[in-house]
């Protein structure tokens, strides 16, 4: 099943956007109270963001090499990704790892910007919000369509795990985008780890015939601000 090329998946933001209904969940507002300030912005500004269709994303599919669980490494390409032990055990059974690059552009990061400098704070955190949604929504809709790839292969795929949740440190970045390589997905690295534009993902998805889709763990995960856990409270 190995791609070493970068498969690319481009959407507008109509295909790929949260409804309101899971905008307000998310930012527990009442989708019925018409009158708040959170949900005649939200009227306001969904039609405004039809205009971005610089949302895309893909992965590239190689051959695991080797994957520890005690050690919490998982050697592709010759390629060490320390991904640590929770991550690991979820890739277990993996014969190949899906890496995965997925961004919903600069609009929505420029425009929260923009509306936190006139200090409409609850607005720019709106904006921020369908940035994070959007491109997760996006990733679901590339992960659906590796699963079918996979599945007429008589292979599993595990759910999508990514630097700096489930205790994965962020660092890894630098060995999966190195494992990447060259792709048309616009995203970069800052010194710091971080992607530019911020409204992106990156992680591992892995592939195998024995291989299950476990939930994350958000049980016992400490991360207050990680956004699979926030969605994964709604549910």
């Amino acid at each position: 099943m190995q791609h070493t090329e970068f498969q690319t998946y481009s959407y507008t933001f109509e295909e790929v956007a949260p409804t309101v209904v899971e905008i307000c969940d998310f930012l527990r507002l009442d989708p019925s109270e018409k009158e708040h300030p959170g949900i005649v912005f939200l009227e306001e500004i969904l039609p405004e963001l039809q205009s971005n269709k610089y949302i895309r994303g893909g992965y590239k599919i190689l051959p695991v090499d080797e994957l520890s669980i005690p050690d919490g490494q998982i050697v592709i390409a010759d390629t060490s990704l320390r991904v640590e032990r929770q991550v690991a055990g979820y890739l277990k059974g993996s014969e190949y790892a899906a890496l995965f690059l997925c961004t919903a552009g600069d609009l929505f990061s420029e425009l929260s910007t923009y509306l936190n400098d006139q200090n409409d704070f609850l607005e720019a955190y709106i904006v921020d919000t369908i940035g994070s949604l959007t491109v997760e929504k996006t990733m679901d809709k590339i992960q659906a369509a590796l699963e079918l790839k996979a599945a007429a292969r008589g292979l599993e795929i595990s759910n999508r795990y990514s630097p700096g949740y489930c205790n994965w440190h962020l660092s890894s970045q630098k060995a999966l985008f190195s494992l990447i390589g060259e792709n048309p997905s616009g995203i970069s690295l800052t010194d710091s780890c971080l992607m530019q534009p911020i409204k992106s993902v990156s992680g591992i998805i892995g592939i195998g015939k024995t291989v299950t889709r476990k939930e994350y763990g958000c049980v016992v995960c400490q991360n207050e601000n990680c956004i699979y856990r926030k969605i994964k409270q709604q549910i």
